[in-house]
């Protein structure tokens, strides 16, 4: 698991189960970068 801070764009966020979502997002630095957030 990578950690970093960066700027970027969310271009799409998908559900994942009933509370978390994947989020794919446009950075600066790292490009296209997709992510779980937990809710």
């Amino acid at each position: 698991m990578s950690l970093y801070r960066d700027e970027g764009v969310v271009l799409r966020v998908q559900k994942l189960g009933e509370a978390d979502r994947i989020i794919t997002v446009l950075t600066r630095r790292h490009g296209r970068v997709r992510a779980v957030a937990k809710g």
